[in-house]
Protein backbone atom coordinates (compact mmCIF):
# COMPACT_ATOMS: atom_id res chain seq x y z
CA UNK A 1 0.00 0.00 0.00
CA UNK A 2 2.71 2.43 1.03
CA UNK A 3 4.92 1.49 -2.10
CA UNK A 4 1.57 2.39 -3.98
CA UNK A 5 1.38 5.62 -2.45
CA UNK A 6 4.79 6.44 -3.09
CA UNK A 7 4.52 5.66 -6.97
CA UNK A 8 1.44 8.12 -6.65
CA UNK A 9 3.06 11.27 -5.43
CA UNK A 10 5.82 10.59 -8.31
CA UNK A 11 3.41 10.72 -11.07
CA UNK A 12 1.72 13.70 -9.13
CA UNK A 13 4.92 15.83 -8.28
CA UNK A 14 5.60 15.06 -12.20
CA UNK A 15 2.17 15.85 -13.73
CA UNK A 16 2.32 18.86 -11.42
CA UNK A 17 5.30 20.09 -12.82
CA UNK A 18 4.30 19.09 -16.50
CA UNK A 19 0.90 21.32 -15.80
CA UNK A 20 3.03 24.33 -14.91
CA UNK A 21 5.27 23.82 -18.07
CA UNK A 22 2.19 23.80 -20.00
CA UNK A 23 0.75 27.56 -18.41
CA UNK A 24 4.12 28.94 -19.45
CA UNK A 25 4.16 27.47 -22.92
CA UNK A 26 0.42 28.60 -23.04
CA UNK A 27 1.02 32.27 -21.99
CA UNK A 28 4.00 32.40 -24.74
CA UNK A 29 1.67 31.25 -26.93
CA UNK A 30 -0.54 33.73 -26.56
CA UNK A 31 2.34 36.52 -26.52
CA UNK A 32 3.51 35.24 -29.66
CA UNK A 33 0.01 34.92 -31.03
CA UNK A 34 -0.45 38.61 -30.27
CA UNK A 35 3.04 39.93 -31.73
CA UNK A 36 2.28 37.88 -35.16
CA UNK A 37 -1.43 39.35 -35.34
CA UNK A 38 -0.27 43.03 -34.75
CA UNK A 39 2.60 42.24 -37.53
CA UNK A 40 0.26 40.83 -39.85
CA UNK A 41 -1.89 43.45 -39.39
CA UNK A 42 0.56 45.70 -40.68
CA UNK A 43 0.79 44.59 -44.24
CA UNK A 44 -2.79 43.39 -44.20
CA UNK A 45 -3.25 44.22 -47.54
CA UNK A 46 -0.78 41.87 -49.15
CA UNK A 47 -2.22 38.65 -46.59
CA UNK A 48 -4.95 36.43 -47.02
CA UNK A 49 -7.84 36.49 -44.52
CA UNK A 50 -6.89 32.93 -43.21
CA UNK A 51 -3.08 34.08 -42.43
CA UNK A 52 -4.62 36.59 -39.71
CA UNK A 53 -7.33 33.92 -38.66
CA UNK A 54 -4.64 31.42 -37.99
CA UNK A 55 -3.32 33.92 -35.28
CA UNK A 56 -6.44 34.43 -33.20
CA UNK A 57 -6.79 31.04 -33.31
CA UNK A 58 -3.35 30.80 -31.72
CA UNK A 59 -3.95 33.27 -29.47
CA UNK A 60 -7.67 31.66 -28.48
CA UNK A 61 -5.92 27.95 -27.91
CA UNK A 62 -3.71 29.54 -25.48
CA UNK A 63 -6.35 31.11 -23.48
CA UNK A 64 -8.26 28.03 -23.53
CA UNK A 65 -5.36 25.82 -22.00
CA UNK A 66 -4.49 27.98 -19.45
CA UNK A 67 -7.96 27.89 -18.33
CA UNK A 68 -7.77 23.95 -18.83
CA UNK A 69 -4.77 23.40 -17.25
CA UNK A 70 -5.75 25.50 -14.10
CA UNK A 71 -8.51 22.70 -13.69
CA UNK A 72 -6.12 19.99 -14.11
CA UNK A 73 -4.18 21.91 -11.49
CA UNK A 74 -7.17 21.39 -9.13
CA UNK A 75 -7.67 17.81 -10.01
CA UNK A 76 -4.68 16.75 -9.45
CA UNK A 77 -3.87 18.08 -5.65
CA UNK A 78 -7.27 16.86 -4.76
CA UNK A 79 -6.46 13.74 -6.37
CA UNK A 80 -10.04 13.77 -8.25
CA UNK A 81 -10.03 10.68 -11.02
CA UNK A 82 -13.28 12.37 -12.34
CA UNK A 83 -11.24 16.21 -12.75
CA UNK A 84 -7.95 14.43 -13.62
CA UNK A 85 -9.65 12.53 -16.75
CA UNK A 86 -12.05 15.19 -17.69
CA UNK A 87 -8.60 17.31 -18.16
CA UNK A 88 -6.60 14.55 -19.94
CA UNK A 89 -10.14 14.24 -22.17
CA UNK A 90 -10.41 18.27 -23.02
CA UNK A 91 -6.61 18.37 -23.50
CA UNK A 92 -6.66 15.70 -26.40
CA UNK A 93 -9.47 17.21 -28.21
CA UNK A 94 -7.59 20.69 -28.05
CA UNK A 95 -4.35 19.25 -29.02
CA UNK A 96 -6.17 17.79 -32.47
CA UNK A 97 -7.43 21.41 -32.91
CA UNK A 98 -3.77 22.02 -32.84
CA UNK A 99 -2.61 19.43 -34.95
CA UNK A 100 -4.94 20.62 -37.30
CA UNK A 101 -3.87 24.52 -37.23
CA UNK A 102 -0.27 23.38 -37.62
CA UNK A 103 -1.82 21.64 -40.54
CA UNK A 104 -2.61 24.47 -41.62
CA UNK A 105 0.45 26.82 -41.12
CA UNK A 106 2.54 24.09 -43.16
CA UNK A 107 -0.33 24.39 -46.25
CA UNK A 108 -0.22 28.25 -46.17
CA UNK A 109 3.59 28.28 -45.61
CA UNK A 110 3.54 26.67 -48.79
CA UNK A 111 1.29 29.26 -50.64
CA UNK A 112 3.39 32.35 -49.30
CA UNK A 113 4.90 33.33 -52.79
CA UNK A 114 1.55 32.86 -54.81
CA UNK A 115 -0.09 34.87 -52.48
CA UNK A 116 2.32 37.84 -52.58
CA UNK A 117 2.85 38.04 -56.65
CA UNK A 118 -1.05 38.35 -57.16
CA UNK A 119 -1.88 40.86 -53.68
CA UNK A 120 1.42 42.93 -54.33
CA UNK A 121 -0.14 43.01 -58.31
CA UNK A 122 -3.38 44.16 -57.36
CA UNK A 123 -2.12 46.83 -54.78
CA UNK A 124 0.58 48.32 -57.12
CA UNK A 125 -2.44 48.79 -59.94
CA UNK A 126 -4.11 50.59 -57.35
CA UNK A 127 -1.34 52.47 -55.94
CA UNK A 128 -2.57 55.86 -56.99
CA UNK A 129 -6.23 55.58 -56.84
CA UNK A 130 -6.39 54.14 -53.32
CA UNK A 131 -4.96 56.41 -50.79
CA UNK A 132 -4.78 53.04 -47.86
CA UNK A 133 -3.25 50.64 -50.66
CA UNK A 134 -0.57 53.48 -51.37
CA UNK A 135 0.05 54.12 -47.52
CA UNK A 136 0.42 50.19 -47.17
CA UNK A 137 2.87 49.71 -50.52
CA UNK A 138 5.11 53.06 -49.10
CA UNK A 139 5.35 51.74 -45.56
CA UNK A 140 6.35 48.29 -46.74
CA UNK A 141 9.05 49.88 -49.19
CA UNK A 142 10.19 51.61 -46.74
CA UNK A 143 10.67 49.19 -43.78
CA UNK A 144 12.01 46.57 -46.27
CA UNK A 145 14.27 48.76 -48.31
CA UNK A 146 13.27 47.46 -51.76
CA UNK A 147 10.54 48.95 -54.74
CA UNK A 148 8.35 47.43 -56.57
CA UNK A 149 7.55 43.57 -56.84
CA UNK A 150 10.63 41.68 -58.64
CA UNK A 151 12.39 45.34 -59.06
CA UNK A 152 11.84 49.08 -59.70
CA UNK A 153 11.06 48.54 -63.41
CA UNK A 154 7.89 47.13 -61.92
CA UNK A 155 6.71 50.71 -61.78
CA UNK A 156 7.22 51.62 -65.42
CA UNK A 157 5.45 48.62 -66.49
CA UNK A 158 1.99 49.35 -63.94
CA UNK A 159 2.34 53.60 -64.26
CA UNK A 160 4.30 54.45 -67.33
CA UNK A 161 3.54 58.17 -67.34
CA UNK A 162 4.31 58.01 -63.06
CA UNK A 163 7.71 58.73 -61.38
CA UNK A 164 8.61 56.60 -58.68
CA UNK A 165 7.28 57.10 -55.21
CA UNK A 166 9.99 58.57 -52.88
CA UNK A 167 9.95 55.42 -50.94
CA UNK A 168 11.58 53.90 -53.42
CA UNK A 169 14.36 56.21 -53.06
CA UNK A 170 17.75 54.81 -51.07
CA UNK A 171 18.81 58.34 -51.92
CA UNK A 172 18.33 61.52 -54.40
CA UNK A 173 21.88 62.69 -56.14
CA UNK A 174 20.56 64.42 -59.05
CA UNK A 175 17.46 62.36 -59.68
CA UNK A 176 16.02 59.15 -57.32
CA UNK A 177 18.72 56.29 -57.17
CA UNK A 178 15.78 53.15 -55.86
CA UNK A 179 16.37 50.41 -54.58
CA UNK A 180 17.67 47.50 -56.39
CA UNK A 181 15.84 44.99 -55.07
CA UNK A 182 12.19 44.14 -55.01
CA UNK A 183 9.30 43.49 -52.23
CA UNK A 184 8.22 40.25 -53.10
CA UNK A 185 11.64 38.75 -51.98
CA UNK A 186 11.63 40.62 -48.26
CA UNK A 187 8.40 39.99 -48.06
CA UNK A 188 7.88 36.05 -48.44
CA UNK A 189 10.71 35.19 -45.80
CA UNK A 190 9.26 37.90 -43.54
CA UNK A 191 5.74 36.32 -43.64
CA UNK A 192 7.24 32.46 -44.29
CA UNK A 193 9.31 32.43 -41.89
CA UNK A 194 6.23 33.52 -39.06
CA UNK A 195 3.97 31.68 -40.62
CA UNK A 196 6.77 28.77 -40.11
CA UNK A 197 7.27 29.39 -36.53
CA UNK A 198 3.86 29.10 -35.49
CA UNK A 199 3.61 25.55 -37.74
CA UNK A 200 7.23 24.13 -36.01
CA UNK A 201 6.05 25.63 -32.96
CA UNK A 202 3.00 24.41 -32.39
CA UNK A 203 4.02 20.82 -33.33
CA UNK A 204 6.36 21.04 -30.32
CA UNK A 205 3.51 22.13 -27.97
CA UNK A 206 2.08 19.29 -28.98
CA UNK A 207 4.42 16.71 -28.57
CA UNK A 208 4.81 18.33 -24.95
CA UNK A 209 1.04 17.96 -24.31
CA UNK A 210 1.06 14.72 -24.91
CA UNK A 211 3.24 13.96 -22.71
CA UNK A 212 1.31 15.99 -20.39
CA UNK A 213 -1.78 13.97 -21.12
CA UNK A 214 -0.37 10.63 -21.06
CA UNK A 215 0.79 11.53 -17.19
CA UNK A 216 -2.64 12.49 -16.42
CA UNK A 217 -3.90 9.57 -17.77
CA UNK A 218 -1.70 7.78 -15.62
CA UNK A 219 -1.58 8.75 -12.99
CA UNK A 220 -5.79 8.98 -13.11
CA UNK A 221 -5.49 5.22 -13.46
CA UNK A 222 -2.69 4.32 -10.76
CA UNK A 223 -4.94 6.95 -8.37
CA UNK A 224 -8.23 5.02 -8.92
CA UNK A 225 -6.56 1.58 -8.09
CA UNK A 226 -5.34 3.15 -5.20
CA UNK A 227 -8.67 4.50 -3.96
CA UNK A 228 -10.55 0.92 -4.55
CA UNK A 229 -7.58 -0.85 -2.66
CA UNK A 230 -8.30 1.46 0.67
CA UNK A 231 -11.95 1.08 0.00
CA UNK A 232 -11.13 -2.93 0.22
CA UNK A 233 -9.52 -2.23 3.30
CA UNK A 234 -12.30 -0.12 4.82
CA UNK A 235 -9.66 3.22 5.13
CA UNK A 236 -11.10 6.65 3.64
CA UNK A 237 -9.19 7.51 0.63
CA UNK A 238 -7.76 10.73 0.72
CA UNK A 239 -5.22 13.24 -1.28
CA UNK A 240 -2.52 12.56 1.99
CA UNK A 241 -2.54 9.17 4.23
CA UNK A 242 -3.07 10.14 7.97
CA UNK A 243 0.49 10.39 9.84
CA UNK A 244 1.91 7.82 11.98
CA UNK A 245 2.47 8.65 15.54
CA UNK A 246 6.19 9.01 16.77
CA UNK A 247 5.12 8.32 20.47
CA UNK A 248 3.03 6.15 21.53
CA UNK A 249 3.10 6.59 25.29
CA UNK A 250 2.77 10.04 26.82
CA UNK A 251 6.56 11.44 28.71
CA UNK A 252 7.53 10.80 31.40
CA UNK A 253 8.14 13.40 34.16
Amino acid sequence: MQSARRAINMIKYLILMLTFMCVVIEIIQIVVGAVLHRLFATYTVFIDNDFVRATHFLIAVGIVLVFLSIFGFAGIIFENVIMIFLYAGMFGLVVILEIILASAAFSMYNRVDSMLTRRMNNVIQEFFSDRFMRASFNHMQNEMNCCGIQSYIDWANFHPERDLPNSCCRHYEEACMPHERGCHGPMSDFIGSRIHMIATGTVIIVVFQVVCIITAIIMGARLSKYKQQLRAAGLRPGPITAPEPIMTEKPKY
